[in-house]
């Protein structure tokens, strides 16, 4: 995950500024000015910003949470040289010295070749070494074995609900003992004390969230879950801005199915045996059924949360984290070949120049609705979470008087990485690496306050679409309705036409977008 930024948009880390011990390049004293140095420059970058949906403005609110390696050495070195005199301009006492030290370096660089070479310096001033790939995903395969009927779009349909759901009911009570067959009493108490205490939350919007471990009980099944999050508290000095970080374990009891759902239908949180509104008699029995329904008897249970970092942080629209990630390794699938080759078999509307041909159609589609600051064109081709998710940043641009502008933005390769199927839905994973114009203007005169409108950025995403299992074809024109060929601004923002009624975000009839993960943090 790309560094966290102060609310200047200001990189500051604690610690040591020291040099590797093999190639200490300065004395005690020229450290501490390379330090502050390397922190100005910091800001100066920050002030050219990126967002890109889903990618440039991430979850965690620190700015520019992109997902590549930047546009290359020559650019660098030009955005380097282009902020030295600026530097030196506006802060002579630290641009002159740095100038200097960077003049330094690339003489050691020269003298010791790939000692030097195989560094990168990071903003605290240590070397920094190109991170490990992250390790890979659970295998989830042992789950569906013991219970068939299970998917994965379902299953991280209801946790996204569920999640969004618990936070709002932590100011009140009542609404979370209401919650009681879904979330355990421990649970309960532990998110009613959490600070802010007694403050409505609200725009709850999950960033990530990834399945860290799946246990198979005799008793039970339990999976463990890690979220990353905002929420705004609407606290006595009016609404704050929340980042958060924390692991759930969720669990159910091992005789316990997935249940069939009907496309469209929204999660109500009823009592998981009868379907009334739960009410309880005062512990975790329904008033209707009389059945004792909490703990996952009938259903996932939240038994355990741990909060591992919280901060007040509001959304950041101008400030930027260098790309990471795009000279990285693509992480495929080692079935992915089969399970596509699979799919065609069954549906030669799946070929992957058709599958490309959709993605290609929902980023163009989604480049231009994200710059209008309007998600009504592209509302039947995302799912109902990742909707939730830009929506958050569209609100945040708007309310700063912002706009993010993208444009010439072009996808330039593609690949399937991954493709998994279930009872209920086919998804498929796919990376591609696309460039672009990616600046920030006022959306009252359009002067451009971040970014640039010349300097193209590349980076890459990996992009997860889904379809229900027991559609067939080639994907359609995204400018309709799938079901009634109406135009798509005719879809409510429930995911509804307007016209037939027709559910079309959780890939009734097409591929939709449900997910966009950075390349630096994807695990597969």
């Amino acid at each position: 995950m790309k560094q966290h930024r102060t609310p200047t948009g200001c990189a500051a880390e604690q610690g040591s500024t020291s040099f590797n011990r093999g190639s200490r390049l300065a004395t005690a004293g020229t450290t501490t000015t390379l330090a502050i140095a390397i922190v100005a420059l910091a800001c100066l970058v920050a002030q050219g910003a990126d967002a890109r949906p889903g990618g440039g403005q991430g979850y965690s609110g620190g700015g520019g949470h992109s997902s590549g390696g930047g546009s290359g050495g020559g650019d660098g070195a030009g955005i380097i040289i282009e902020l030295l005199i600026r530097l030196i301009i506006y802060y002579p006492q630290v641009g002159i010295p740095l100038a200097l030290i960077v003049v330094a370096i690339f003489v050691v660089r020269a003298r010791h070749g790939s000692t030097v070479r195989s560094e990168r310096w990071s903003s605290s001033g240590e070397p920094s070494i190109e991170a490990p790939a992250p390790r890979g995903s659970v295998d989830i395969n042992a789950l569906r074995a013991r219970d068939p009927e299970f998917s994965l779009v379902l299953f991280e349909d209801f946790l996204y609900a569920l999640y969004a759901r618990i936070h709002t009911a932590r100011s009140d009570p009542a609404a979370m003992a209401s919650l009681a067959p879904y979330v355990a009493p421990a649970s309960r108490q532990a998110l009613l004390a959490r600070e802010p205490t007694g403050q409505t939350i609200s725009g709850v919007v999950i960033g990530a969230m990834r399945i860290a471990s799946v246990k198979l009980g005799d008793d039970a099944t339990r999976v463990e879950l890690e979220f990353e999050s905002n929420y705004t508290a609407a606290g006595p000095r009016g609404p704050q801005g929340y980042y958060v970080h924390e692991r759930w374990t969720v669990e159910r009891a091992a005789g316990v199915l997935t249940r069939p759902r009907e496309a469209g239908d929204a999660w109500t949180f009823r009592c998981p045996n009868c379907g009334a509104a739960f009410e309880s008699t005062g512990d975790e029995r329904c008033r209707f059924c009389k059945q004792e329904v909490g703990e996952g008897r009938f259903d996932w249970s939240v038994s355990h949360v741990r909060l591992l970092r919280q901060e007040t942080r509001p959304p950041a629209l101008t400030a930027e984290v260098a790309e990471q990630g795009t000279n990285r390794r693509t992480i495929f699938d080692p079935k992915v070949q089969a399970q596509h080759a699979a799919l065609i078999s069954d549906d030669p509307g799946a070929a992957p120049e058709l599958i490309e041909r959709r993605l290609r159609a929902i980023y163009s589609e989604l480049n231009l609705a994200w710059t209008a600051l309007d998600l009504k064109r592209i509302r039947p081709l995302v799912s109902d979470s990742l909707y939730n998710y830009l929506e958050y940043w569209i609100s945040a641009y708007r309310n700063q008087g912002l706009r993010n502008v993208l444009e010439q933005m072009a996808v330039e390769r593609v690949q399937i990485v991954k493709l998994t199927r279930d009872l209920h839905y086919d998804a498929i994973t796919l990376r591609f690496w696309a460039a672009g114009l990616d600046y920030t203007v006022r959306a009252a005169d359009n002067h451009r306050v971040s970014g640039s409108n010349t300097r193209k950025r590349k980076y890459s995403e990996y992009w997860t679409l889904i379809r229900g299992a027991k559609v067939r074809g080639a994907p359609r024109d995204p400018g309709t309705c799938p079901s009634c060929g109406a135009p798509s601004d005719k879809v409510s923002m429930a995911g509804t036409c307007e016209y037939c009624g027709a559910h079309l975000t959780r890939g009734e009839f097409d591929w939709v977008l449900s997910k966009i993960e950075q390349d630096e943090s994807y695990r597969g």
